[in-house]
């Protein structure tokens, strides 16, 4: 059980899903020992659901960091073992790239561009390494194949950026779009990986929290006057978008060490620049919010996230680590909009309406991921 037996719906989804995670993760003999499947396979409204199942790599990430957290604040040593074990599944499921596939229907790796070719995602390869760094900052074993890793995944980042020095980090290889999330992915991947070098392995890796600062310099100017922060620089109203871009934020600032920020905008942008670009967004979030806690989806999401339930998860997550009473209360009206909808297995839904699904494992981690910093 997690330390908390509150009856709240935070602390209620977080045991349902950690629960979930463990009866789902694949101790069979062969090619996804310590992975986990994921019975419904892809996120995507435009793609089916029920097409069959797969082990995804970034819900593995997730998941395993999910797991590593609890088991380390419950001293829970099985806990963390199943997590270790993940993160070793991982490693050896990296592209000779560098990156990871982002997997669909029935173990197939995504092509976005219809080329035919292998793909590796930028997405993918984010939350691998936003599991795999968190977890070694945490307390991980420090093996030698994850620092490999984490280097590797670097410098596959920076073989994507395109133009060269430009801070544009595509959402896959080929893609011929400035992406916004996948820019600020990168830049909370490279501030990891740069940090846990330094701090874990003693390696100084400066090319890497350079490209960081390139891209975070790119992005922020591209957000609107009302706060958003569009799916694409050229078009993409989103709430869903929005928030994921200030969750890597989040997760970028927290993790770039003091004396890098003291030093001035060679190395990071000001605190300032910053905190004024969440709070915009904040105040963008807050007015996509109906009265009951649903999302103004007609209005503010043009892309294929429309009407996850995990919209309004990482959403949560933003408003509080941004704090004031507004966004904590924008947030409690999410809730109990979340409350509502929590299914009889325990579960949120993949989505606020239509055919109940659940059992989709990498959005039921991110959101546990989500959750996990308020469980009290």
């Amino acid at each position: 059980m997690l330390v908390d037996t509150k009856n709240d719906v935070i602390s209620k989804v977080c045991q349902e899903i950690t629960d979930y995670l463990v009866r789902v993760q694949d101790f069979s003999p062969g090619e996804y020992y310590g992975s986990f499947w994921s019975e419904k396979a892809y996120h995507g409204p435009l793609l089916d659901y029920n097409a069959g199942g797969a082990h995804h790599h970034r819900g593995c990430g997730s998941a395993a960091l999910a797991l590593w957290l609890i088991g380390k604040k419950n001293n829970d040593s099985k806990m963390m073992h199943r997590a270790e074990i993940a993160f070793d599944w991982l490693t050896a499921r990296q592209h000779k790239r560098g990156g990871w596939f982002e997997i669909q229907n029935n173990e197939r790796s995504s092509d976005w561009e219809g080329t035919g070719l292998d793909e590796v995602s930028t997405i993918s390869t984010s939350f691998v390494v936003h599991g795999l760094g968190t977890a070694l900052l945490n307390g991980l074993p420090p093996k030698k194949s994850y620092r490999d890793c984490l280097r590797n995944a670097g410098m596959w980042y920076l073989s994507i950026e395109w133009p060269a020095g430009s801070g544009i980090f595509p959402h896959h290889e080929r893609s011929a779009y400035d992406t916004l999330n996948a820019n600020l992915h990168s830049v909370e991947s490279l501030a990891l990986i740069a940090t846990v070098l330094e701090q874990v392995y003693q390696t100084k890796a400066n090319l890497f929290q350079q490209a960081a600062k390139r891209s975070l310099f790119h992005t922020l100017p591209l957000q609107w006057d009302n706060g958003c922060f569009p799916y694409r620089a050229d078009n993409g109203v989103t709430i869903n978008y929005t928030s994921l871009v200030l969750w890597c934020l989040f997760n970028a600032d927290e993790v770039v060490p003091e004396v890098l920020k003291a030093a001035g905008e060679a190395y990071w942008p000001t605190q300032e620049k910053i905190a004024h670009a969440i709070d915009k967004a904040c105040d963008f979030l807050r007015s996509c919010v109906n009265h009951d806690g649903s999302l103004k989806w007609d209005e503010y999401e043009t892309s294929t996230a429309k009407h996850n339930i995990w919209t309004y998860f990482i959403t949560v997550n933003v408003l509080l680590r941004t704090g004031g009473d507004a966004n904590q209360a924008a947030a409690k009206c999410l809730l109990k909009f979340i409350g509502s909808k929590i299914t009889a297995s325990g579960l949120p839904p993949m989505r606020d309406r239509g055919e109940e699904i659940t059992e989709c494992a990498f959005m039921q981690a991110d959101i546990l991921l989500f959750l996990l910093p308020f469980v009290k």
